[in-house]
């Protein structure tokens, strides 16, 4: 099992707290949390958000990548 703390992220809500991420899921979310294994990742001054997407994209023929619309 691989597990995650990130120590001291920064929730959308403006508040702070320690996530608990094992196997790539989110178990646990508090303060002072600690876990026997876990790699601790300082996460102060770093924001925890949903997975963000970039939608943005332009696809084109083979060659004409560089050819701008207007």
């Amino acid at each position: 099992m691989t597990a995650y703390l990130l120590a001291g992220a920064t929730l959308p809500d403006g508040s702070t707290a320690d996530l608990l991420l094992e196997d790539g899921i989110l178990a646990e979310v508090g303060t002072g949390l600690s876990r026997a294994g876990a790699t601790r990742i300082d996460a102060a001054g770093l924001v925890a958000l949903p997975g963000l997407v970039d939608l943005h994209t332009h696809l084109r023929e083979p060659g004409g990548e560089g050819r701008r619309r207007c």
